[in-house]
């Protein structure tokens, strides 16, 4: 697409954005179990989802060049982690022994997204 070369293999930037869809879903499911209604889940995820996402993933501003609070609070935004491991593999051409960190911290947000959602629907049905 565009002509933009993958230098790395084409079946592992697809499992790392199959992952990263599925820790996206589960953090929906997490804002909406939370929210009393569609309005303020839409509002939710759009100003504590979408903004964070384009400001401090690192694909508009370098990470490195940001003061170390907002470096920290970085780290919990998944996109960082994604764009780090697109990075690595389209332009790198690296391997999963090069975005293994990237791809556990992913997982274990996906775990943890779909685990808060999951219990929070099932004190919302009790």
């Amino acid at each position: 697409v565009l002509d933009v070369p993958i230098n790395g293999s084409l079946v592992l930037l697809v499992a790392e954005s199959f992952l990263f869809t599925l820790v996206s879903l589960s953090l929906g499911l997490l804002i909406s179990s939370k929210a009393e209604s569609q309005q303020t889940a839409m509002f939710i995820s759009l100003v504590a989802l979408f903004l964070p996402t384009v400001m401090l993933s690192g694909f508009m501003f370098p990470i490195e060049n940001m003061p170390l609070p907002l470096r920290t609070v970085s780290n919990i935004v998944p996109a960082k982690w994604y764009y780090s491991i697109v990075r690595s593999v389209m332009i790198k051409g690296v391997g999963l022994h090069a975005v293994w960190k990237e791809t556990l911290i992913l997982a274990g947000m996906f775990v943890i997204f779909l685990g808060l959602a999951i219990k929070n629907f099932k004190i919302r049905l009790a």
